[in-house]
């Protein structure tokens, strides 16, 4: 209406400076996605002329961001010079803290994994996880200290304020609210920090190297001490308007009287039936005492009647948020994984797409895939935050900040 106060959309124009930040961000993801790779190939693949493109490789080349793969063989004239990501050009590290552990990865500009570390530990407070996060990335460090590290990437349970690096809710890791992570780390550290949710950290894991490295778009279903959701799109994470998307965990499923609580609060939520800690529960209840991982995986095998009864329940569940996503989104494919041991989510999944077709909710659904990464999902997906954030070829970023060209970047050791 005419005169009315509010929020204006804005959105940046492109200037020649913007884009040439852009063609080197996109020359090199291509590079990255598709090498061993030729300049006349970039330049297709690019949509960009040939000029322009052999002036941004030359110059990825001649920082070391890229390097020489050979030739490619022709039938005629002269062989095509090849190109590659330059895996030894620098590295990231990667932290998952979860409530029972701590997963950290050293990852280098390929996204290969150079050295790990897992802590099978239960986390009581957050001073405590603080503690053994700072040990373990202290140990990647240690062991690799001629290493150039571009950064820390630190993914947590809950809603995330994204922009300050803080958690926003975690009802399965209380304390953390009080928690400036960011800060914390970046201080801790002296390195660039990044902090994400975890689920949104493992659908970025599994997008540059899992399961949906060949999607462009897929919703990723986390299933840990808590569930989550990460949602990808055209290859982007999409987080929300507040960072708070994807809280699948906390969708009510069960609306009966007597719905379990979840750890929200809230009675009923898919959390309550479809997470480690609600089959912990049971096996609690049924007289067993906290049991490992491992002590989960020998009761399945055994047949055990309460991890059954569990799994029954919980593929219910999960057929009934497939089929909601499917409607919602209308995805390329939902993959499934996390923290919950391979064996259970095999069949968690078998079992909710055999419910689903059964009852006529997913006939023309996409696939179900399982997570390729499991505990180590989250742990890379956060390895590649700092990563993200210089390299990728996101324009918005670009455009609503100084930016620097990668060139200057690498010239100034970043």
């Amino acid at each position: 209406m005419k005169g009315q106060p509010g929020r204006t959309r804005s959105r940046n124009g492109a200037n020649l400076e913007h884009a040439h930040l852009l063609n080197q961000r996109v020359i090199l993801e291509i590079v990255r996605l598709h090498g061993p790779v030729s300049r006349v190939d970039v330049a297709r693949l690019a949509g960009l002329t040939n000029q322009t493109v052999f002036n941004i490789v030359d110059g990825l080349h001649q920082i070391g961001l890229i390097r020489d793969f050979g030739r490619k063989m022709a039938e005629r004239g002269q062989p095509a010079k090849l190109f590659e990501i330059n895996a030894d050009v620098a590295f990231s590290v990667g932290l998952h803290l979860e409530r029972d552990h701590i997963a950290s990865v050293l990852v280098d500009f390929k996204g290969a994994i150079r050295a790990r570390t897992y802590r099978a530990r239960h986390l009581t407070t957050p001073a405590d996880a603080l503690k053994q996060a700072l040990s373990a990335i202290r140990e990647l460090r240690q062991k690799n200290h001629r290493k150039r590290i571009l950064g820390l990437g630190i993914a947590l349970p809950g809603p995330m304020d994204f922009q300050h690096g803080k958690v926003v809710f975690s009802p399965n890791f209380p304390g953390w609210e009080q928690v400036k992570v960011q800060d914390y780390f970046s201080r801790s550290t002296k390195l660039p920090v990044v902090v994400d949710n975890d689920a949104t950290a493992a659908a970025i894991g599994e997008s540059w190297y899992g399961a949906g490295r060949s999607l462009d778009s897929f919703v990723y279903i986390y299933v840990g001490v808590g569930v989550g959701g990460g949602i990808i799109v055209n290859g982007r994470p999409y987080r929300g308007f507040r960072g708070g998307s994807g809280e699948l965990g906390h969708l009510i499923v069960d609306k009966s009287r007597n719905a379990r609580r979840c750890g929200c609060g809230k009675r009923g939520c898919l959390e309550a039936y479809l997470s480690l800690n609600s089959l912990t529960q049971r096996l609690t209840e049924a007289g067993f005492d906290r049991p490992s991982l491992t002590k989960i995986i020998d009761l399945f095998n055994e047949g055990n009647a309460v991890v059954l009864a569990w799994l029954k329940t919980a593929a219910s569940y999960l057929s009934e948020i497939l089929g909601n996503l499917l409607l919602l989104f209308d995805p390329e494919a939902i993959v499934v994984g996390g923290h919950l041991p391979a064996p259970l989510l095999s069949f968690l999944i078998e079992s909710s797409t055999k419910i689903g077709r059964q009852n006529g909710r997913v006939e023309q659904h996409p696939r179900i895939l399982q997570g390729m990464l499991q505990d180590e999902a989250a742990a890379l997906g956060a390895a590649v935050l700092p990563i993200d954030d210089l390299i990728a070829p996101n324009y918005e970023r670009i455009t609503q900040r100084e930016h620097p060209s990668l060139l200057e970047l690498w010239d100034s050791g970043n």
